[in-house]
């Protein structure tokens, strides 16, 4: 079990979503320091969300928690069409009837594994990239070796979807699409199966990555959805095996029914 794990629910309440536009680097991350990197098409190591709360505050001086510590401003409405603000509604809903520590584990998706507060590591293969994230040991595959997605008729909708990815110079573009709609965008905001995210990684300096996502979907979004990710390399970090069911003690029983209690544990 790893130690950086934090409690279920507050990991998510930590990542509600971004639907401004990518805000200004300084704002996100560190500067660049100036370094580049030996080979600018290669991502491979161990990489950190720089945008968590806790590194935000870190880069502060501030801790969780510390009074002097200021509240994450509210996000901003997402652009939702009618039909899916009364769909965001019901989940809000369902939401509020979690009792605090009992919500059950389930798998974020690419567009919130990309934001988590837990590192994942990239590795390079002929004909594809892998990214294995420590968060439920869940594993992307983005194939560079394929200029299309799969057909329709392969394409069984996942967590993680169908992800191609091409270059632009020295940045990745991956395109993906497939999604099944048991995942939300951050801050209970539906989707359908036809969103279609884009992301775009690039090194800013020796250590630091930036990824811009870009989530659109033509029939729950009225406008695209754009977030901006600050990376940093920590070499001397390793992937640990995290998964939220090992600490899920309000799983369903035989019945069905649930005992209550914490289902994430508690942070260390």
């Amino acid at each position: 079990m790893a130690k950086r794990i934090l409690p279920l629910a507050l990991a998510i309440a930590l990542l509600a979503p971004t639907t401004l536009p990518a805000p200004a680097l300084a704002v996100q991350g560190e500067e660049p320091d100036g370094t580049v990197p030996e080979n600018p098409r290669d991502f491979s190591g161990v990489w950190m969300n720089d945008n968590s709360l806790d590194e935000r505050l870190k880069r502060e001086g501030l801790r969780r928690l510390d009074p002097n510590a200021p509240p994450p401003p509210p996000p901003p409405p997402p652009p939702l069409t009618e039909e899916y603000h009364v769909v965001r509604q019901q989940m809000l809903a369902q939401r509020a009837r979690w009792e605090e520590g009992v919500e059950p584990c389930s798998w974020p998706g690419t567009v919130r594994l990309m934001g988590y507060p837990y590192p994942f590591e990239i590795l390079h293969t002929p004909g594809r990239i892998t990214i294995i994230f420590e968060t439920e040991s869940q594993v992307r595959r983005i194939f560079l070796d394929r200029s299309e997605h799969l057909p329709f008729d392969e394409l069984d909708p996942s967590y993680n979807g169908d992800s191609i990815g091409y270059w632009e110079g020295d940045t990745l573009v991956v395109s993906t699409v497939g999604f099944n709609t048991l995942t939300e965008l951050g801050g209970q905001v539906p989707h359908s199966e036809e969103m279609r995210l884009t992301e775009r990684f690039r090194f800013i300096d020796g250590d630091t990555m930036v990824m811009d996502m870009t989530i659109t979907d033509p029939l729950a979004l009225t406008a695209p959805i754009e977030r901006r990710f600050v990376y940093s390399k920590r070499p001397e970090w390793r992937i640990r095996e995290y998964t939220c069911l090992e600490n899920n003690r309000d799983a369903p029983g035989a019945d069905g029914q649930r005992a209550g209690g914490v289902v994430a544990a508690p942070s260390e």
